[in-house]
């Protein structure tokens, strides 16, 4: 079956996989819904539009997104499409699209908020703790063995994505010592700059809540957001996942 992201809650997704015992996939949007929102934009009364998408290293949306665009030049005479690659993921993606809306909201030009969002997007770090690795596994992304062992040791895996790569950064037995490390993944990362943070989770609120906490005794972010995963994210992380983005503001 296919759903749109949004129509099913991580808790859903969570109940059909584990009931089917199929691997879940992921797509990213066709062309022509890109076109579709170009079209919105151009009869609102739109000179320009800007496109943040996620990386390409990870997802064919920028590739969607640039042959939309191609799409538009020739239907949508007027309207000038600037399409740019975040480099980012899940908030590391999210912070790039806010600061080109901050950018945009203080009267830049579509051009300076891109570079803004592109930098943005080039310095943010996420780095996150899995509750599970039977996901990761059923994906493709690990052999079957790792996930057994994982279980069998009761580990859990701490993974890092900056600069365009994910990487693991350690193995856990408790949760309280995987919140630890993540602050100070994050500290081992700042140097006292304007921090601007974000806490992740699925289906771990109070994890996420005790992880807030501590970023804000620890490292006193000018910016601390909490957000849920979609499903789109969720299917990579499974339950349990809790995990933070952040960069330093000029």
């Amino acid at each position: 079956d296919l759903h749109e992201d949004g129509s099913l809650s991580p808790a859903e997704l969570f109940r059909l996989a584990e009931a089917t015992k199929r691997p879940v996939r992921t797509t990213s949007p066709a062309p022509s819904q890109f076109l579709e929102a170009f079209r919105r934009a151009h009869e609102s009364g739109a000179g320009e539009v800007l496109c943040l998408t996620l990386s390409a290293r990870f997802s064919a949306t920028y590739e969607a997104a640039i042959t939309a665009r191609g799409l538009a030049a020739e239907e949508l005479p007027g309207l000038d499409v600037r399409v740019v690659d975040s480099g980012g993921l899940a908030m590391t993606h999210g912070f790039a699209v806010l600061a080109a809306a901050r950018s945009l909201a203080g009267g830049a030009s579509s051009g300076v908020a891109a570079g803004q969002a592109a930098r943005v997007g080039e310095r943010a770090r996420l780095a996150g703790l899995l509750g599970t690795m039977r996901y990761l596994a059923r994906g493709g992304r690990v052999p079957w063995i790792v996930h057994w062992a994982a279980q069998l040791l009761r580990i859990r895996p701490l993974l890092a994505f900056a600069e365009g790569r994910t990487r693991s950064i350690g193995r856990v037995r408790t949760e309280e010592k995987g919140l630890a490390r993540l602050v100070e993944y994050a500290k081992a990362h700042t140097s006292g700059g304007a921090l601007r943070a974000a806490v992740m989770q699925t289906a771990a609120p109070e994890a996420a809540q005790r992880l807030s906490e501590a970023l804000r005794r620890e490292l006193a972010p000018v910016e601390l957001l909490q957000t849920d995963f979609t499903s789109v994210m969720a299917v990579h992380t499974g339950p349990g996942f809790v995990g933070l983005a952040f960069y330093e503001d000029d």
